[in-house]
């Protein structure tokens, strides 16, 4: 009846769009609400207006998370030293480091993964690596394709309890292009992950490398410190270019001067 409603309306669809954000903020499960409104208007006004529904109340609840989460979280960083907090911390860290090195990648597929909503909005706005522009145009280049699979899933029900309940059932073009949007976001995180992976053994690799080359550089200076070179650099105020090696009397030299 809500829809009907809405569609008799002159203003529905806006009225629509307001309340999917107000939906999305409660962090509510909106697939069922944008194949009904794929059933009520067309599919393009469907999509576009679930896409930006979807993208204002998820734009809300990160700046909402921003304003009073993130605070709070700030404040009990330094409280808690047990096991789960470390886990927590250690979470964040390795989070906010991929948001730093690749903020379009790591938000994109937060947003395409099959997480609760209130991670992938109110946890991401605890990310203060994250900037507002980044999260709004990920959100909303991720909502659109997904809206447009939505909204053509309710266009091609024979009713709005057969859309809302089985999903569309006779569907083929929607049931398409959710699995092909399904199938790229796995593709897509697991080379993602991949990568991860790869930089990661590389960032442990890399320290023992430089640990070990001090020891290195100390060895050879020891070796060379044998030396001239070494004594001089040894003794304050001695230039190494000035340092000139000693001559050690030969045995020849010591019979002549035991003789004179």
């Amino acid at each position: 009846r809500i829809f009907v409603q809405l569609q008799q309306h002159p203003h529905g669809l806006i009225y629509y769009t307001l309340f999917l954000a107000l939906w999305t903020m409660c962090c509510l499960p909106t697939t069922p609400v944008e194949i009904a409104a794929g059933f009520t208007w067309r599919p393009v006004w469907a999509s576009a207006a679930s896409s930006i529904g979807k993208t204002i109340g998820s734009s809300t609840a990160f700046a909402l998370s921003r304003l009073l989460l993130l605070p709070l979280l700030s404040r009990s960083s330094g409280s808690g030293h047990g096991p789960i907090r470390r886990h927590v911390d250690s979470f964040f860290g390795q989070l906010g480091s991929a948001i730093r090195t690749r903020p379009f990648w790591t938000v994109g597929l937060i947003r395409a993964a099959p997480l609760p909503i209130a991670l992938k909005n109110y946890g991401l706005g605890m990310m203060p690596e994250l900037q507002t522009s980044v999260f709004m145009l990920m959100t909303l280049g991720v909502n659109v394709p997904f809206s447009v699979a939505w909204a053509l899933t309710g266009s091609s029900a024979s009713s709005l309890q057969e859309a809302v309940q089985s999903g569309g059932a006779g569907s083929s073009s929607g049931k398409i292009i959710t699995s092909l949007i399904t199938a790229a976001a796995l593709l897509v995180s697991l080379g993602y992950v991949g990568r991860l992976c790869r930089d990661q053994l590389k960032q442990m690799r890399d320290p023992h490398r430089c640990a070990n080359a001090p020891d290195n550089a100390s060895a050879g200076g020891d070796t060379r410190g044998g030396g001239e070179e070494g004594r001089a650099k040894d003794t304050p105020g001695v230039n190494v270019s000035d340092a000139r090696p000693i001559r050690r009397p030969t045995r020849l030299q010591g019979q002549r001067e035991d003789q004179r």
